[in-house]
């Protein structure tokens, strides 16, 4: 069974963390977008989306259960009226995994969110079929779930994701409470950017972690990028990161383009010390899941204004992180 409490703030957290990072490079498994049906990963993962949210399940379910779907489809091939299928087995397997099982949702529930048009011929499952494809999926990954993913090690990463030395556009932080919020809303979003993208299967689940916390700082023009703090903490110098949040930050304007026409206006800037642009209040737009393939299920947690210089912040922002060569170098000199 999966850890159920919060281990990040046990006394032996440091311990775990190593554990997990182990565990992960362990279980690395490469990614070569070999699957013959690639093309409904989208709809697939949208869906599951969708489903977590309406169930209120955990990130962690969440996460699991797109790995699972993701490298059983990379070397099986599922016929296409069984896709949901196993989009459902992976969720169930998932919450049975992570959480107690109660809150596992029952077929029925499951079985109406199927769209009545898309992938397949028809809308209902049994419970024999639902069986039969867990123990489909768990005898291709040998039993073994215990796979670390994003959402284990993101916990861990936002204790100190905010210092109270901290900058924003040069200007120290008056509030770490409230900045600490909004890096939370954009590590959320960051982690779902990571699932809808099946590129980011090529770097580790703690390397994706790290660059969520990272691409949140560029965000909110905190400096420096990288502090000393969470290098220490997760192990990743900023130029490791880099590829990672190049891809992220990408992805970000793109959303942010596609919602170019959202205009936020504070009702109470005094209520925003740090940031005065208040964040949209609902991350996401209300899931439409008749429909066969959605652009994008998410908002970006942030509005047009903040990026208006958002290139010279980000370049200006990385050079106040020492790169892992100054590193050696300062300790050669020494």
């Amino acid at each position: 069974m999966a850890m159920t409490v919060e281990w990040w703030k046990d006394k032996v957290a440091e311990d775990i963390y190593d554990t997990m990072r182990k565990k992960e490079q362990d279980n690395f498994t490469t990614y070569n977008c070999h699957s013959t049906q690639l093309w409904a990963r989208r709809q697939l993962v949208d869906w599951i989306s969708v489903i977590v949210e309406n169930f209120n399940l955990d990130m962690t379910s969440h996460h699991l259960a797109v790995y699972l779907l993701d490298f059983f489809m990379e070397k099986l091939e599922v016929d296409t009226n069984h896709l949901y299928l196993l989009a459902i087995a992976c969720i169930c397997l998932a919450v049975k995994y992570e959480e107690h099982c109660e809150k596992r949702p029952r077929l029925a529930s499951l079985n109406a969110f199927i769209p009545s048009h898309g992938l397949l011929d028809i809308r209902k499952y049994t419970a024999s079929e639902l069986r039969s494809m867990e123990l489909t999926v768990l005898s291709y990954f040998n039993w073994n779930l215990s796979i670390p993913t994003c959402a284990q090690f993101l916990p861990y990463y936002l204790l100190v994701a905010v210092d109270n030395l901290d900058l924003r556009n040069g200007i120290p932080i008056s509030s770490k409470e409230v900045v600490e919020s909004y890096v939370q809303k954009h590590t959320h979003y960051f982690q779902e950017i990571s699932l809808q993208e099946h590129t980011f299967r090529s770097y580790l689940p703690s390397m994706i972690a790290a660059s969520c916390i990272a691409a949140s700082r560029i965000c909110l023009h905190l400096t420096p990028t990288w502090p000393k703090s969470l290098e220490l903490m997760s192990g990743y110098y900023i130029e490791e990161l880099l590829p990672c949040v190049h891809m992220m930050i990408r992805l970000q304007q793109q959303d942010k383009q596609q919602y170019s026409d959202v205009q936020v206006v504070p009702s109470n800037p005094s209520y925003y010390p740090v940031i005065q642009t208040p964040f949209i209040d609902s991350l996401y737009k209300p899931p439409v899941i008749q429909t066969p393939f959605m652009d994008s299920l998410y908002k970006p947690p942030f509005t047009s204004v903040e990026y208006s210089s958002f290139h010279d912040d980000y370049n200006k922002s990385v050079m106040y992180a020492p790169t892992k060569s100054q590193v050696i170098a300062v300790g050669r000199e020494s």
